[in-house]
């Protein structure tokens, strides 16, 4: 399932990357919205890399190639919080005004640089060889610790990107902008089912440490569903908008014409 799953989102991650390396490359002159284009195609990048991470082929060439026991689980989910973050910084530059633009930008980076550094020493402390990071090794306290650290910022972090994405979606409809409404409404959309991706793990995760738990394996087949989804359909989404906004901007050419 891991394998299709994120396979799948490879190949989206790869050609959202491209386009919208292209895309920030074309327009690599222009002031507006500079830090959303690079966010953007740093955030497919990241993407990309952390989805890759998790195909269980690729997952075992890391493992066997750094010796290390889990670092494909850390690469994968440093990338989520990359990914994550990148999207924030992309959708604030587009939705908040110069006042208070470069606060809001700090105030992200600064929680997702606290995420990451509590995730960092609970890795060190807890990883071995006959532990790894997932809801399995629920009995572990380090891995429940680290993985609700985690799916604290995933959950927190796609709230925000739902929100801005339906409020611009909404916009874009008034503004008769019919395929970056689409496509940012999609993004909305893909945003909450990031967040059932969280809540599904933590759910778990929260009910096992109660003592009743719901089946693993139910588990270990709806999160990765959840995640896959929500990654397709934000790439895809996302890509709609910026396809969208092009051709707004080709059409107002030429009515200026």
């Amino acid at each position: 399932m891991d394998g299709v799953v994120f396979g799948l989102c490879a190949l989206f991650g790869l050609a959202g990357t491209t386009l919208s390396a292209r895309e920030a490359w074309r327009q690599r002159t222009r002031n507006e919205y500079r830090i959303a284009r690079f966010t953007r195609a740093a955030a497919f990048g990241v993407c990309t890399v952390g989805v890759a991470l998790a195909v269980p082929l690729v997952e075992d060439f890391v493992e066997s190639a750094t010796g290390m026991n889990n670092a494909a689980k850390l690469g994968a989910h440093f990338c989520a919080i990359l990914w994550c973050g990148s999207l924030q910084l992309m959708l604030v530059d587009w939705s908040y005004n110069q006042d208070v633009l470069k606060a809001s930008l700090y105030a992200r980076v600064a929680f997702a640089v606290c995420v990451l550094a509590a995730m960092l020493p609970l890795f060190v402390k807890t990883t071995g060889e006959s532990v790894e990071f997932t809801t399995e090794y629920a009995t572990v306290p380090g891995v429940t610790v680290y993985l609700m650290v985690y799916l604290a910022y995933v959950a927190i972090t796609c709230g925000e990107i739902a929100f801005l994405c339906s409020g611009m979606a909404l916009v874009a409809r008034r503004g008769g902008h019919s395929w970056s409404a689409r496509g940012l409404g999609m993004s909305a959309t893909a945003a909450l089912l990031g967040v059932a991706y969280a809540a599904s793990k933590g759910s778990y995760l929260v009910t096992h440490y109660l003592g009743h738990p719901w089946p693993l394996r139910q588990e270990e087949i709806v999160s990765p569903l959840l995640a896959g989804l929500a990654v397709i359909s934000l790439i895809t989404g996302l890509t709609m908008a910026m396809v969208g906004k092009r051709l707004a901007s080709r059409k107002a050419a030429l009515s200026a014409a």
